[in-house]
Parts: C-alpha cells; structure tokens; sequence
C-alpha cells in the first residue's frame, strides 16, 4: 500500500509538472503572438504614415481604408502629441550637451578650489544632460508603444473580418504586412 500511494503521488507530481509546462507554453505562446501584433503595428503605421497625409485617404470610400482609418487617427493622434514634446526635448539635449561643453575645465584651473568647483560644474551639467536623454528615450519608447497599439488594435479586426467574410486586405503592402503577422 506504501507502494501504490507512492506511485500515485508520483502520477499527482507528473500530471501537475505537465499541466504547469502547458501553462506556461501557452503564456509564451501569448506573448510571442502579442510581439508580433506589436511588430505588425509598427510596419503598418510606417507604411500608412504616408497615405495619411492626402485628402483622399479622409475622403475615400475603399473598404480598406474605411477599416483602418478610426484606429490610425487615434494612433497618429497620440504620435503626433509626443513627437511634438520629443521633438522639443531633441532641443534640450543640444542646450544640455552645449552647457555641459561650455562647463570651464579643471585642467585650466589655478587653485584646487577652483578645479573642485569645475569638476562639480562639469559634473552637474552632465548629469542634467543624462537625465534630459533619459527623457528623451522614454518619450521615443512612448511614441513606439502607440506605434504598437496601433496593430494589437488592428490585426483582430482584420483578422474577425477574414474569418467572418473572407476578406482580405487589397493593398498588397498591406497584405503582407498582415501575412506576415498570421503566420
């Protein structure tokens, strides 16, 4: 009787480890289908950046870019607010990276005070001029999340909308774009 709790015991661990290695299969599974959502986005609002900026793309009645229009407004919307702020702080880190330049050098200094004070000069202006890149690669890294958005949004409308009528984009960019994002 020993011997058969053992074993089932031993069959209890082994159906637990292999439901936990489903899990966490599917988690990866999940997570590798959202990155290429995400990559699907970004190529997609490269591709269509331009198309945007004629008046026929508000004015068309093409099944296609009726689909796609609502949710690249919304994605162009949130872009364009950060380019905008991104495109300042570019002009804060040339004002940091001057300041820091202009900072008077501890090698032409006199006095050990005077090489202190250069040195925490020097120091100062280069830490403001991290944080202001810092800064910088965070509003980039938000300019590529809506980027992102954008096609976690998008591919399952395409995808309901080939499933439920059998459509497929007609740009062909487009369609592989989308291909390449199903397989």
């Amino acid at each position: 009787s020993a011997t058969k709790a053992a074993t089932q015991a031993g069959e209890a661990t082994q159906v637990a480890a292999n439901r936990a290695k489903l899990h966490a299969d599917l988690l990866v599974i999940d997570r590798d289908m959202h990155a290429r959502k995400e990559k699907f986005g970004v190529e997609m609002y490269a591709h269509l950046e331009a198309i945007t900026s004629t008046q026929e793309f508000y004015v068309a009645d093409d099944r296609l870019i009726n689909v796609l229009r609502p949710t690249l407004i919304k994605a162009q919307r949130e872009v364009a607010a950060y380019e905008r702020k991104r495109d300042a702080m570019k002009g804060k880190v040339n004002m940091a990276e001057a300041n820091r330049s202009r900072t008077t050098s501890i090698f032409g200094a006199a006095m050990v005070g005077e090489k202190i004070m250069n040195a925490a000069k020097y120091a100062a202006a280069g830490a403001k001029e991290a944080a202001t890149k810092t800064e910088l690669a965070m509003l980039e890294r938000q300019i590529l999340g809506f980027k992102e958005e954008f096609g976690v949004e998008l591919y399952p409308i395409f995808e309901s909308m080939e499933d439920n009528e059998g459509w497929l984009p007609t740009d062909r960019k487009v369609r592989s774009l989308y291909d390449s994002c199903r397989e």
